[in-house]
């Protein structure tokens, strides 16, 4: 045996021997049969793409050291994300500088979205990054309880996000960007955009121009929604119109014609992410504006195929290039 692992080891480079039948690999000196290994061909496809092509951003609602033992799977609630955000002056972060908690490896399903919705997918988990950033902004009732009542004003309360918090998620963003180009700008969305019945996270206070500003997620063109506002104070859309972009832009909500509550925490969601000054959840000429310019700049092709837009409006839309 000593005199065949000699020869073997002049004749196998780099590892396997084959004659008549026999089939041998020598690894670190140790002879192990391979006859076994599968006949695999590598043909690469070009017909493919990343499992991940959405982004959804959350806060915690809690401290540091309890977002972090509910996210690990230490407390009693079954969620994660694949990554967590301290923030500067929370307590119990003990860190001299804010570092990225990296928690599920983004090839992996984080249970982070649960019941979701954006633009015709469900169940957001499966082709999602979820990222969790600790802030104590939220509600001391549950949202479906709440709609869209009065109550809401009272009920939850929205902090500020920490400046140096927020330059750490557009770099976190970026790098994400790089590593998962199918990634748009239209599907980096806050945890309320997939579920607006539901959730109210990342809140009104969240920076969303800001990151824009920096290349990261969508954003209107502001001198076309003043365009469009003018247009749209003589020739309005009704409600049922508005529902209608609002579904093409990628909100859930039922196209009724009423401005029901199913339809107020989709426009609600809408307005804290895009025009955070008055969430109110109705409709009024500047949502419906916003959401135009975002269709003409994000979903041309969908735009084109929403129908019962009034003429003087329908002639004046940015046409697909």
């Amino acid at each position: 045996m000593k005199v065949l692992n000699t020869m073997l080891v002049s004749l196998v480079r780099p590892s396997i021997y084959r004659s008549k039948g026999l089939c041998l690999a020598l690894v670190s000196g140790v002879l192990f049969n391979a006859c076994d290994s599968l006949p695999i061909v590598d043909a690469p496809s070009t017909n493919f793409n990343s499992r991940v092509n959405h982004l959804v951003i959350h806060f915690t609602s809690e401290d540091f050291e309890r977002s972090l033992a509910i996210l690990t799977g230490k407390a009693e609630r079954r969620v994660s994300s694949h990554y967590l955000l301290p923030e500067a002056g929370d307590q119990t972060y003990s860190g001299d500088v804010l570092r990225v908690y990296s928690l599920v490896p983004t090839s992996e399903r984080a249970w982070h979205a649960g019941r979701s919705y954006w633009a015709g997918k469900t169940g957001l988990n499966d082709q999602s990054i979820g990222i969790e950033i600790v802030n104590r902004s939220g509600c001391d009732q549950d949202i479906t309880a709440l709609g869209n009542g009065a109550e809401f004003a009272t009920a939850c309360e929205f902090l500020p996000f920490d400046t140096d918090q927020i330059d750490l998620l557009g770099r976190l963003v970026r790098q994400t960007l790089a590593q998962y180009p199918d990634i748009r700008p239209e599907n980096i969305v806050g945890h309320a955009d997939i579920a607006p019945t539901r959730k109210v996270d990342p809140g009104p206070l969240f920076p969303w121009k800001r990151l824009f500003d920096e290349g990261v997620g969508a954003w209107f063109d502001e001198s076309r929604v003043t365009e469009l506002v003018s247009l749209m104070s003589q020739h309005p859309l009704t409600i049922e119109q508005q529902q209608a972009s609002l579904l093409a832009y990628g909100y859930k909500v039922t196209v009724t014609g009423i401005e029901d509550e199913q339809s107020q925490q989709a426009v609600r969601a809408f307005q804290m992410h895009f025009r955070p000054a008055n969430y109110s959840g109705f409709f009024d000429n500047e949502s419906a504006a916003i959401l135009i310019s975002l269709l003409e700049r994000y979903r041309p092709n969908v735009l084109d195929k929403l129908g019962g837009f009034p003429p003087e409006l329908r002639k004046e839309l940015t046409p697909i290039i």
